[in-house]
Protein backbone atom coordinates (compact mmCIF):
# COMPACT_ATOMS: atom_id res chain seq x y z
CA UNK A 1 0.00 0.00 0.00
CA UNK A 2 1.17 3.29 -0.75
CA UNK A 3 0.83 5.79 1.84
CA UNK A 4 1.42 9.70 2.20
CA UNK A 5 1.96 11.51 5.15
CA UNK A 6 0.87 15.09 5.17
CA UNK A 7 1.92 17.19 8.01
CA UNK A 8 1.81 20.80 9.41
CA UNK A 9 4.28 22.19 11.65
CA UNK A 10 4.74 25.08 14.25
CA UNK A 11 6.30 25.77 17.69
CA UNK A 12 6.62 22.92 18.92
CA UNK A 13 7.03 20.23 16.38
CA UNK A 14 10.78 20.92 17.26
CA UNK A 15 12.10 20.69 20.79
CA UNK A 16 15.11 21.74 21.89
CA UNK A 17 17.13 18.69 24.31
CA UNK A 18 19.11 19.00 27.21
CA UNK A 19 19.96 16.86 30.02
CA UNK A 20 18.12 14.38 28.39
CA UNK A 21 14.81 16.70 28.78
CA UNK A 22 13.02 17.88 25.79
CA UNK A 23 11.71 21.74 25.90
CA UNK A 24 8.92 23.34 24.60
CA UNK A 25 10.02 26.57 24.28
CA UNK A 26 7.77 29.98 24.03
CA UNK A 27 7.00 31.79 21.46
CA UNK A 28 9.81 34.45 23.23
CA UNK A 29 12.57 32.00 22.42
CA UNK A 30 10.70 30.38 19.11
CA UNK A 31 12.67 32.17 16.69
CA UNK A 32 15.82 32.75 18.30
CA UNK A 33 16.40 28.72 18.48
CA UNK A 34 15.53 28.31 14.96
CA UNK A 35 17.98 30.98 14.28
CA UNK A 36 20.72 29.39 16.12
CA UNK A 37 20.37 25.75 14.73
CA UNK A 38 20.36 27.70 11.28
CA UNK A 39 23.86 29.08 12.34
CA UNK A 40 25.36 26.68 15.13
CA UNK A 41 24.10 23.39 13.03
CA UNK A 42 22.11 20.46 15.00
CA UNK A 43 21.47 16.79 15.43
CA UNK A 44 18.32 15.21 15.57
CA UNK A 45 17.49 12.79 18.49
CA UNK A 46 14.85 10.43 19.61
CA UNK A 47 12.01 12.64 21.79
CA UNK A 48 12.93 11.99 25.70
CA UNK A 49 10.03 11.17 27.15
CA UNK A 50 10.59 13.87 29.78
CA UNK A 51 9.49 17.58 29.32
CA UNK A 52 9.66 21.05 30.79
CA UNK A 53 8.47 24.43 29.75
CA UNK A 54 11.21 27.08 28.93
CA UNK A 55 10.47 28.76 32.80
CA UNK A 56 13.74 28.06 33.81
CA UNK A 57 15.78 27.67 30.60
CA UNK A 58 16.65 30.93 29.29
CA UNK A 59 19.92 30.05 27.95
CA UNK A 60 20.78 27.88 24.95
CA UNK A 61 23.66 25.13 25.35
CA UNK A 62 27.15 25.99 23.20
CA UNK A 63 27.94 24.23 19.97
CA UNK A 64 25.67 22.40 17.75
CA UNK A 65 22.49 21.80 19.47
CA UNK A 66 20.66 18.82 20.14
CA UNK A 67 16.58 18.60 19.03
CA UNK A 68 13.65 16.16 18.74
CA UNK A 69 10.46 16.16 16.76
CA UNK A 70 8.17 14.70 18.87
CA UNK A 71 4.86 14.88 17.35
CA UNK A 72 6.71 13.55 14.10
CA UNK A 73 8.11 10.87 16.21
CA UNK A 74 4.76 9.84 17.68
CA UNK A 75 2.99 9.74 14.47
CA UNK A 76 5.64 7.22 12.88
CA UNK A 77 5.28 5.03 15.53
CA UNK A 78 1.46 5.16 14.23
CA UNK A 79 2.87 3.17 11.21
CA UNK A 80 4.52 1.00 13.34
CA UNK A 81 7.09 -1.27 11.11
CA UNK A 82 5.44 -0.21 7.53
CA UNK A 83 6.22 3.77 6.68
CA UNK A 84 5.02 5.92 4.47
CA UNK A 85 6.68 6.37 1.19
CA UNK A 86 6.05 10.28 1.37
CA UNK A 87 5.94 13.01 3.09
CA UNK A 88 4.25 16.44 2.51
CA UNK A 89 5.23 19.08 5.35
CA UNK A 90 3.74 22.48 5.52
CA UNK A 91 5.62 25.47 7.16
CA UNK A 92 5.93 28.81 7.86
CA UNK A 93 9.28 30.81 7.39
CA UNK A 94 8.89 34.13 8.57
CA UNK A 95 11.51 37.15 9.75
CA UNK A 96 8.94 37.07 13.12
CA UNK A 97 10.63 36.34 16.69
CA UNK A 98 7.70 33.77 17.01
CA UNK A 99 7.82 32.13 13.86
CA UNK A 100 9.18 28.16 13.67
CA UNK A 101 10.96 29.11 10.91
CA UNK A 102 13.01 25.96 10.32
CA UNK A 103 10.70 23.34 11.94
CA UNK A 104 10.01 22.29 8.03
CA UNK A 105 13.52 21.72 7.30
CA UNK A 106 14.12 19.80 10.62
CA UNK A 107 11.02 18.08 9.98
CA UNK A 108 11.92 16.96 6.60
CA UNK A 109 15.59 15.91 7.81
CA UNK A 110 14.29 12.97 10.36
CA UNK A 111 12.04 11.91 7.96
CA UNK A 112 14.85 11.48 5.19
CA UNK A 113 16.80 9.86 7.71
CA UNK A 114 13.71 7.40 8.41
CA UNK A 115 13.91 6.71 4.49
CA UNK A 116 10.74 8.57 3.52
CA UNK A 117 10.94 10.69 0.87
CA UNK A 118 10.07 14.45 1.91
CA UNK A 119 9.14 17.60 0.47
CA UNK A 120 8.41 20.96 2.31
CA UNK A 121 5.74 23.56 1.19
CA UNK A 122 6.08 27.24 2.49
CA UNK A 123 3.09 28.76 2.67
CA UNK A 124 4.20 32.40 4.88
CA UNK A 125 7.51 33.38 3.69
CA UNK A 126 9.90 36.50 4.63
CA UNK A 127 7.97 39.70 5.32
CA UNK A 128 4.45 38.07 4.78
CA UNK A 129 3.95 38.72 8.30
CA UNK A 130 5.73 42.23 8.48
CA UNK A 131 3.81 43.65 5.77
CA UNK A 132 0.26 43.86 6.66
CA UNK A 133 0.17 40.49 4.78
CA UNK A 134 -1.19 38.39 8.00
CA UNK A 135 -2.81 34.93 7.05
CA UNK A 136 -6.21 36.65 6.83
CA UNK A 137 -7.02 39.68 5.13
CA UNK A 138 -9.91 41.82 6.89
CA UNK A 139 -10.90 44.33 4.36
CA UNK A 140 -11.75 41.33 1.96
CA UNK A 141 -14.97 39.29 2.91
CA UNK A 142 -13.09 36.50 0.98
CA UNK A 143 -10.27 36.94 2.70
CA UNK A 144 -10.92 37.36 6.36
CA UNK A 145 -10.64 34.16 7.38
CA UNK A 146 -7.39 32.56 5.22
CA UNK A 147 -5.94 34.57 2.08
CA UNK A 148 -6.68 33.57 -1.20
CA UNK A 149 -3.47 33.07 -2.20
CA UNK A 150 -2.41 31.25 0.48
CA UNK A 151 -4.96 28.52 -0.28
CA UNK A 152 -3.97 28.57 -3.53
CA UNK A 153 -0.50 27.52 -2.46
CA UNK A 154 -1.55 24.62 -0.21
CA UNK A 155 -4.31 23.56 -3.31
CA UNK A 156 -1.09 23.53 -5.46
CA UNK A 157 1.40 21.59 -3.83
CA UNK A 158 -1.49 19.19 -2.57
CA UNK A 159 -2.53 18.75 -5.98
CA UNK A 160 0.67 18.26 -7.34
CA UNK A 161 1.63 15.44 -4.91
CA UNK A 162 -1.83 13.54 -5.80
CA UNK A 163 -1.04 13.90 -9.21
CA UNK A 164 2.81 12.76 -9.07
CA UNK A 165 2.02 9.30 -7.14
CA UNK A 166 -0.96 7.45 -6.93
CA UNK A 167 -1.48 6.99 -3.57
CA UNK A 168 -4.24 3.87 -1.76
CA UNK A 169 -3.86 5.51 1.47
CA UNK A 170 -2.99 9.69 3.14
CA UNK A 171 -2.57 10.31 6.80
CA UNK A 172 -2.93 13.55 7.90
CA UNK A 173 -1.34 15.16 10.85
CA UNK A 174 -2.36 19.02 11.05
CA UNK A 175 -1.45 19.73 14.79
CA UNK A 176 0.90 21.79 14.23
CA UNK A 177 1.17 25.87 13.13
CA UNK A 178 -1.85 27.78 12.26
CA UNK A 179 -5.16 25.98 13.39
CA UNK A 180 -7.14 27.81 10.34
CA UNK A 181 -4.81 26.38 7.73
CA UNK A 182 -4.79 23.39 9.20
CA UNK A 183 -8.45 23.00 8.28
CA UNK A 184 -8.03 24.14 4.93
CA UNK A 185 -5.25 21.06 4.88
CA UNK A 186 -7.44 18.84 5.76
CA UNK A 187 -10.62 19.77 3.83
CA UNK A 188 -8.12 20.01 0.24
CA UNK A 189 -6.55 16.70 1.47
CA UNK A 190 -9.71 14.98 1.39
CA UNK A 191 -10.93 17.13 -1.51
CA UNK A 192 -8.37 15.33 -4.18
CA UNK A 193 -8.52 12.02 -2.40
CA UNK A 194 -12.14 11.80 -3.23
CA UNK A 195 -12.33 8.43 -5.15
CA UNK A 196 -8.10 7.76 -5.32
CA UNK A 197 -7.37 7.19 -1.90
CA UNK A 198 -8.39 6.53 1.59
CA UNK A 199 -7.90 9.36 4.17
CA UNK A 200 -7.27 8.96 7.87
CA UNK A 201 -6.83 11.73 10.59
CA UNK A 202 -4.43 11.78 13.30
CA UNK A 203 -4.03 13.85 16.09
CA UNK A 204 -1.02 14.14 18.77
CA UNK A 205 -2.47 14.35 22.36
CA UNK A 206 0.20 15.70 24.61
CA UNK A 207 1.40 13.40 27.12
CA UNK A 208 0.23 14.91 30.49
CA UNK A 209 2.86 13.30 32.81
CA UNK A 210 6.71 13.88 32.43
CA UNK A 211 7.00 9.80 31.90
CA UNK A 212 4.24 9.77 29.24
CA UNK A 213 5.22 9.79 25.60
CA UNK A 214 3.29 11.62 23.14
CA UNK A 215 1.18 9.37 21.26
CA UNK A 216 -0.67 10.06 17.72
CA UNK A 217 -4.25 8.11 17.83
CA UNK A 218 -6.37 8.55 14.95
CA UNK A 219 -8.97 11.80 15.48
CA UNK A 220 -11.61 11.29 17.40
CA UNK A 221 -15.06 12.07 15.79
CA UNK A 222 -16.59 15.64 16.95
CA UNK A 223 -19.96 16.31 17.98
CA UNK A 224 -19.96 19.50 15.61
CA UNK A 225 -19.59 17.50 12.68
CA UNK A 226 -22.53 15.82 13.75
CA UNK A 227 -24.19 18.83 13.85
CA UNK A 228 -22.69 19.91 11.29
CA UNK A 229 -23.99 17.42 9.17
CA UNK A 230 -27.80 17.09 10.22
CA UNK A 231 -28.81 20.64 9.17
CA UNK A 232 -26.97 20.38 5.97
CA UNK A 233 -29.03 17.51 5.26
CA UNK A 234 -31.76 18.70 6.41
CA UNK A 235 -31.54 21.62 3.93
CA UNK A 236 -31.49 19.48 1.52
CA UNK A 237 -34.39 17.22 2.79
CA UNK A 238 -36.83 20.94 3.14
CA UNK A 239 -35.63 21.60 -0.63
CA UNK A 240 -36.86 17.61 -1.51
CA UNK A 241 -33.13 16.53 -2.36
CA UNK A 242 -33.67 13.20 -0.57
CA UNK A 243 -30.54 11.24 -2.49
CA UNK A 244 -28.10 14.74 -2.12
CA UNK A 245 -28.96 14.52 1.80
CA UNK A 246 -27.81 10.86 1.98
CA UNK A 247 -24.71 11.75 0.09
CA UNK A 248 -24.33 14.98 2.22
CA UNK A 249 -24.26 12.80 5.54
CA UNK A 250 -23.12 9.19 4.48
CA UNK A 251 -19.93 8.86 5.66
CA UNK A 252 -20.91 9.30 9.47
CA UNK A 253 -23.39 6.09 9.40
CA UNK A 254 -21.03 4.27 11.61
CA UNK A 255 -19.56 6.89 13.46
CA UNK A 256 -20.69 6.84 17.05
CA UNK A 257 -23.91 8.41 18.29
CA UNK A 258 -24.43 9.61 14.25
CA UNK A 259 -27.82 6.82 14.54
CA UNK A 260 -30.11 9.78 13.16
CA UNK A 261 -28.30 9.06 9.84
CA UNK A 262 -30.40 5.94 9.43
CA UNK A 263 -33.60 8.12 8.95
CA UNK A 264 -31.46 9.95 5.72
CA UNK A 265 -30.81 7.16 4.86
CA UNK A 266 -34.59 5.38 4.74
CA UNK A 267 -36.04 8.27 2.78
CA UNK A 268 -32.84 7.95 0.12
CA UNK A 269 -34.10 4.81 -0.09
CA UNK A 270 -37.64 6.42 -0.30
CA UNK A 271 -36.42 8.18 -3.53
CA UNK A 272 -34.69 5.87 -5.07
CA UNK A 273 -37.74 3.12 -4.79
CA UNK A 274 -35.27 0.67 -2.98
CA UNK A 275 -36.57 -1.19 -0.38
CA UNK A 276 -37.43 0.63 2.82
CA UNK A 277 -34.43 -0.96 5.17
CA UNK A 278 -35.78 -2.93 8.19
CA UNK A 279 -36.72 -0.41 11.43
CA UNK A 280 -38.00 2.20 9.28
CA UNK A 281 -40.71 3.96 11.59
CA UNK A 282 -42.10 5.94 8.87
CA UNK A 283 -44.88 4.66 7.76
CA UNK A 284 -45.54 7.05 4.68
CA UNK A 285 -42.15 5.84 3.15
CA UNK A 286 -44.19 2.32 2.31
CA UNK A 287 -47.66 3.55 2.69
CA UNK A 288 -50.25 0.79 1.10
CA UNK A 289 -50.89 2.78 -1.23
CA UNK A 290 -48.97 3.36 -4.20
CA UNK A 291 -50.45 6.67 -5.02
CA UNK A 292 -49.97 8.30 -1.49
CA UNK A 293 -46.17 6.94 -2.17
CA UNK A 294 -46.32 8.51 -5.59
CA UNK A 295 -47.49 12.03 -5.09
CA UNK A 296 -44.87 12.17 -2.38
CA UNK A 297 -42.28 11.80 -5.08
CA UNK A 298 -43.65 14.78 -7.17
CA UNK A 299 -44.28 17.05 -4.34
CA UNK A 300 -40.22 16.60 -3.35
CA UNK A 301 -39.42 16.67 -7.11
CA UNK A 302 -40.98 19.96 -7.71
CA UNK A 303 -39.14 21.10 -4.22
CA UNK A 304 -35.87 20.11 -5.48
CA UNK A 305 -36.64 21.66 -9.25
CA UNK A 306 -36.52 18.52 -10.89
CA UNK A 307 -38.85 19.47 -13.75
CA UNK A 308 -38.05 16.38 -15.40
CA UNK A 309 -38.69 13.42 -12.67
CA UNK A 310 -41.94 15.60 -11.27
CA UNK A 311 -43.48 15.14 -14.82
CA UNK A 312 -42.69 11.28 -15.17
CA UNK A 313 -44.22 11.23 -11.72
CA UNK A 314 -47.39 13.07 -12.31
CA UNK A 315 -48.22 10.66 -14.66
CA UNK A 316 -47.10 7.36 -12.82
CA UNK A 317 -49.34 9.20 -9.94
CA UNK A 318 -52.81 8.77 -11.89
CA UNK A 319 -51.51 5.15 -13.13
CA UNK A 320 -50.89 4.38 -9.40
CA UNK A 321 -54.21 5.53 -8.45
CA UNK A 322 -55.80 3.50 -10.90
CA UNK A 323 -54.11 0.30 -9.83
CA UNK A 324 -55.03 1.45 -6.20
CA UNK A 325 -58.31 1.59 -7.39
CA UNK A 326 -58.51 -1.93 -9.45
CA UNK A 327 -56.83 -4.03 -6.63
CA UNK A 328 -59.79 -2.83 -4.65
CA UNK A 329 -61.83 -5.45 -6.44
CA UNK A 330 -59.18 -7.16 -8.73
CA UNK A 331 -55.97 -9.24 -7.73
CA UNK A 332 -52.55 -9.50 -9.78
CA UNK A 333 -51.40 -13.02 -11.00
CA UNK A 334 -48.54 -14.26 -8.76
CA UNK A 335 -46.18 -15.02 -11.78
CA UNK A 336 -47.70 -12.78 -14.68
CA UNK A 337 -48.89 -9.22 -13.06
CA UNK A 338 -50.51 -8.16 -16.34
CA UNK A 339 -53.68 -11.01 -15.61
CA UNK A 340 -56.34 -9.92 -12.97
CA UNK A 341 -59.08 -12.44 -11.53
CA UNK A 342 -61.94 -11.16 -9.43
CA UNK A 343 -60.80 -11.11 -5.47
CA UNK A 344 -62.84 -13.98 -3.39
CA UNK A 345 -65.77 -12.56 -2.49
CA UNK A 346 -65.85 -9.51 -4.59
CA UNK A 347 -68.84 -7.10 -4.87
CA UNK A 348 -70.30 -4.47 -7.27
CA UNK A 349 -68.68 -3.11 -9.10
CA UNK A 350 -67.07 -6.14 -9.85
CA UNK A 351 -69.58 -8.46 -10.28
CA UNK A 352 -71.19 -6.45 -12.41
CA UNK A 353 -67.88 -6.87 -15.08
CA UNK A 354 -69.79 -10.22 -15.35
CA UNK A 355 -73.11 -9.36 -16.09
CA UNK A 356 -72.25 -6.88 -18.28
CA UNK A 357 -69.72 -8.54 -20.55
CA UNK A 358 -66.45 -6.76 -21.06
CA UNK A 359 -65.88 -7.32 -24.72
CA UNK A 360 -68.93 -5.30 -26.22
CA UNK A 361 -67.32 -1.46 -26.27
CA UNK A 362 -63.82 -0.29 -28.45
CA UNK A 363 -63.25 1.42 -25.10
CA UNK A 364 -63.82 -2.30 -22.87
CA UNK A 365 -61.84 -1.69 -19.63
CA UNK A 366 -60.88 -5.48 -19.84
CA UNK A 367 -61.63 -8.06 -21.98
CA UNK A 368 -62.01 -11.74 -20.86
CA UNK A 369 -59.10 -14.37 -21.28
CA UNK A 370 -59.34 -18.47 -20.80
CA UNK A 371 -56.54 -20.02 -19.39
CA UNK A 372 -55.89 -23.74 -18.45
CA UNK A 373 -56.72 -23.25 -14.86
CA UNK A 374 -60.35 -22.77 -16.02
CA UNK A 375 -60.68 -19.95 -13.79
CA UNK A 376 -62.21 -16.60 -15.29
CA UNK A 377 -59.18 -13.87 -15.63
CA UNK A 378 -58.97 -10.39 -17.39
CA UNK A 379 -56.60 -8.41 -19.43
CA UNK A 380 -56.75 -4.40 -18.38
CA UNK A 381 -56.95 -2.00 -21.16
CA UNK A 382 -55.38 1.31 -20.47
CA UNK A 383 -57.35 2.91 -22.98
CA UNK A 384 -60.49 2.12 -21.11
CA UNK A 385 -59.15 3.61 -17.78
CA UNK A 386 -61.83 6.33 -18.09
CA UNK A 387 -64.70 4.16 -18.35
CA UNK A 388 -63.62 1.95 -15.25
CA UNK A 389 -63.19 4.95 -13.29
CA UNK A 390 -66.47 6.16 -14.78
CA UNK A 391 -68.41 3.39 -14.98
CA UNK A 392 -67.61 0.59 -13.19
CA UNK A 393 -65.65 2.21 -9.67
CA UNK A 394 -67.56 5.45 -10.39
CA UNK A 395 -65.16 7.37 -9.03
CA UNK A 396 -65.11 10.75 -10.12
CA UNK A 397 -61.87 12.03 -8.75
CA UNK A 398 -60.40 9.31 -10.71
CA UNK A 399 -61.89 10.45 -13.98
CA UNK A 400 -61.37 13.87 -13.15
CA UNK A 401 -57.83 13.20 -13.24
CA UNK A 402 -57.32 10.55 -15.97
CA UNK A 403 -58.74 13.79 -18.17
CA UNK A 404 -56.45 15.94 -16.91
CA UNK A 405 -53.66 13.47 -17.87
CA UNK A 406 -54.81 12.42 -20.93
CA UNK A 407 -53.64 16.34 -22.07
CA UNK A 408 -50.77 16.26 -20.67
CA UNK A 409 -48.95 12.51 -20.81
CA UNK A 410 -47.35 12.90 -23.90
CA UNK A 411 -44.92 15.38 -21.60
CA UNK A 412 -43.52 11.85 -19.82
CA UNK A 413 -42.22 10.62 -23.80
CA UNK A 414 -41.11 13.60 -24.28
CA UNK A 415 -39.14 14.03 -21.07
CA UNK A 416 -38.10 10.31 -21.66
CA UNK A 417 -37.06 10.48 -25.48
CA UNK A 418 -35.22 13.26 -25.42
CA UNK A 419 -32.83 15.64 -23.54
CA UNK A 420 -35.31 17.71 -21.22
CA UNK A 421 -34.04 21.49 -22.43
CA UNK A 422 -35.03 24.19 -20.38
CA UNK A 423 -37.32 24.90 -23.02
CA UNK A 424 -38.69 21.91 -22.83
CA UNK A 425 -39.00 22.03 -18.87
CA UNK A 426 -40.61 25.64 -19.16
CA UNK A 427 -43.34 24.18 -21.37
CA UNK A 428 -44.35 21.25 -19.74
CA UNK A 429 -44.52 23.82 -16.44
CA UNK A 430 -46.85 25.70 -18.06
CA UNK A 431 -49.20 22.67 -18.84
CA UNK A 432 -49.35 21.29 -15.99
CA UNK A 433 -50.18 24.35 -13.93
CA UNK A 434 -52.76 24.90 -16.97
CA UNK A 435 -54.33 21.89 -16.68
CA UNK A 436 -54.20 22.32 -12.49
CA UNK A 437 -51.73 19.19 -11.85
CA UNK A 438 -49.59 21.93 -10.31
CA UNK A 439 -49.82 25.17 -8.85
CA UNK A 440 -48.64 28.20 -10.31
CA UNK A 441 -45.91 27.43 -7.26
CA UNK A 442 -45.31 24.38 -8.73
CA UNK A 443 -46.64 22.48 -5.54
CA UNK A 444 -48.50 19.08 -6.19
CA UNK A 445 -50.31 17.94 -3.28
CA UNK A 446 -51.91 21.21 -2.61
CA UNK A 447 -54.31 20.51 -5.92
CA UNK A 448 -57.95 19.86 -5.89
CA UNK A 449 -57.68 17.21 -8.80
CA UNK A 450 -54.72 15.07 -6.10
CA UNK A 451 -56.15 15.37 -2.84
CA UNK A 452 -60.02 14.63 -4.43
CA UNK A 453 -57.78 11.39 -6.00
CA UNK A 454 -56.17 10.69 -2.64
CA UNK A 455 -59.29 11.09 -0.38
CA UNK A 456 -60.95 8.58 -2.37
CA UNK A 457 -58.46 6.34 -1.50
CA UNK A 458 -58.48 6.85 2.07
CA UNK A 459 -56.17 8.98 3.13
CA UNK A 460 -57.92 12.08 5.23
CA UNK A 461 -55.60 15.10 4.88
CA UNK A 462 -53.33 14.88 1.48
CA UNK A 463 -52.01 17.94 1.23
CA UNK A 464 -50.56 17.34 5.04
CA UNK A 465 -48.18 14.41 3.94
CA UNK A 466 -45.30 15.90 2.77
CA UNK A 467 -45.21 18.63 5.45
CA UNK A 468 -45.73 16.10 8.26
CA UNK A 469 -42.87 13.81 6.40
CA UNK A 470 -40.15 16.43 6.33
CA UNK A 471 -41.90 17.77 10.37
CA UNK A 472 -41.49 14.16 11.63
CA UNK A 473 -37.45 14.21 9.76
CA UNK A 474 -36.59 17.79 11.71
CA UNK A 475 -37.80 16.71 15.18
CA UNK A 476 -35.22 13.18 14.19
CA UNK A 477 -32.68 15.29 13.27
CA UNK A 478 -33.15 17.96 16.06
CA UNK A 479 -33.27 15.38 18.99
CA UNK A 480 -30.15 14.88 20.78
CA UNK A 481 -29.55 11.27 22.78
Amino acid sequence: MKTLLVMTVGQTDVQLVVDDQRHELSRKYCGELHDALEHRGFVIVDAPKKKQTDNHLEKFPEGELSVCTPKLDAVLRFFSDILPIHALVFDTRRKTQSDPRLAGQVVERRLKERGVQADCCTFLNGNEWLEDRLLEDRSNEIDTVVRRDIVKRLNSAISQKLDETNFDHIVIAATGGLPAVNDVVEELVRLHAVGRAQVTSLEVPDGTFAAQADGAVEEKFHPAAGFRARWHALSLIEKGNLLGAWGAVSHLENEPGQNWTRVVKWLAHFASSLPIPKGCDLPVLSHQRMAVRAALRVELALRAEDIARAVQGTVAFFEAALWDKLLEHFERDAQDARWLKLRIGATAPADKLLREGVDDDKNRPFESKSRADGQSWFWFHESGAGRFARDYVKSQPLKALHDAVAKVKQLRNDVAHNEPTPELMNEARTRMQTVQLWSHNDTFLSQPLVQDVLKDLGEQCPDQLCINLVSTVRERLLAIP
